[in-house]
């Protein structure tokens, strides 16, 4: 049991973030793709994305045992809104950072995997690990992200209405049952023997929802406790789910029709990304690429192209929306 103490300050600083991006995502559905739990919503995609694993992803396997703790690459990586920054951020670890993450797995397991060794002080083991983590996002997570991002997006809306309604006691009630909030102190039940107090010493508390962890997670650093992430598990039932996997489906079979840049371009398109220019900076490819994707699309009949005031700007027909399968209100 992780216990959090609160002072007056700290209940002033409570924020609440979307996500901590699609690196720690991919991290925590290896949690959950090593694990039984929750078979009617995971089951699968579980079984999906092991049959597309080769012996070549071991590595996965030692950064997430069956048994916890799994190594913390997440701290590592930290936060980030893409792949390439929490990439960095993990290539950038100090050797002194990677090494605690690692004694702490060792001390834990009472053995070094293979696969991680040289992990603190060799750039070339970072880098293998690196690009298996990101081999497995892109079967694993990637054709999902954008429905897990949207659901994400709705949870931290949802918690926002909770903060206006009732405030933050409101608000640390009703994060998950395996979180209390007794004042001034949060109880966070980890399902492990181990526990720590923290004290926040007027910083506050960032919280952050988690799609693939199912169980609260607490991140800090031990020389500097007061900095502290509560990720917690956002709600999510069986009908969402399913509509994230059959979204990630249909993306795959957009991609093979279309191929995967022009397919990018059409659903930027039906979000809303309509000239050029942002079409561009969004899917970072030339303008020259755009329009070469665009004029595809539209001599497909799947949007239309007009100018306004010196623009380009390009909008999904029904027929591109409908192989995109968005649902429109009448």
């Amino acid at each position: 049991m992780h216990r959090i103490h609160f002072t007056p300050a700290d209940l002033t600083r409570v924020r609440v973030a979307p996500t901590m991006g699609p690196m720690a995502e991919t991290l925590f559905s290896l949690r959950a793709l090593r694990r039984r739990t929750e078979e009617t919503m995971f089951g699968a995609w579980r079984r999906r994305v092991r049959d597309a694993l080769d012996p070549g992803y071991a590595v996965l396997a030692a950064i997430a045992p069956v048994r916890t703790p799994c190594f913390d690459m997440t701290v590592l990586a930290g936060p980030g809104s893409d792949l390439a920054e929490s990439a960095e951020n993990f290539l950038a670890s100090s050797r002194h950072a990677v090494q605690a993450e690692l004694d702490f797995y060792v001390n834990r397991h009472g053995r070094m995997p293979t696969a991680l060794a040289g992990l603190d002080d060799t750039l070339a083991v970072r880098r293998e690990v690196l690009s298996r983590v990101e081999a497995y996002h892109r079967i694993a997570v990637g054709p999902h992200w954008r429905g897990i991002r949207a659901h994400l997006d709705g949870e931290r809306a949802r918690r926002g209405t909770i903060l206006l309604d009732h405030g933050v006691d409101g608000l640390l009630s009703r994060l998950h049952p395996d979180i209390h909030w007794a004042p001034p102190i949060l109880h966070v039940h980890n399902h492990s023997a181990s526990g720590a107090d923290l004290t926040l010493d007027g910083r506050g508390i960032l919280l952050a929802p988690s799609f693939f962890l199912r169980v609260p997670m607490l991140i800090f650093d031990s020389t500097n406790p007061s900095d502290c992430t509560l990720i917690y598990p956002a709600q999510l039932d069986l009908g969402q789910a399913s509509d994230i996997w059959t979204a990630g489906a249909s993306t795959r079979a957009l991609s093979n029709l279309l191929g995967r840049t022009r397919a990018s371009v059409l659903t930027a398109i039906a979000d809303g990304v309509v000239t050029t220019g942002a079409l561009a900076r969004r899917l970072d490819i030339s303008s020259a690429a755009v329009s070469q994707h665009t004029a595809v699309l539209r001599e497909a009949g799947l949007i239309t192209t007009r100018r306004h005031h010196g623009n380009v700007l390009h909008t999904p027909t029904q027929g591109g929306l409908t192989l995109l399968d968005h649902r429109h209100n009448a």
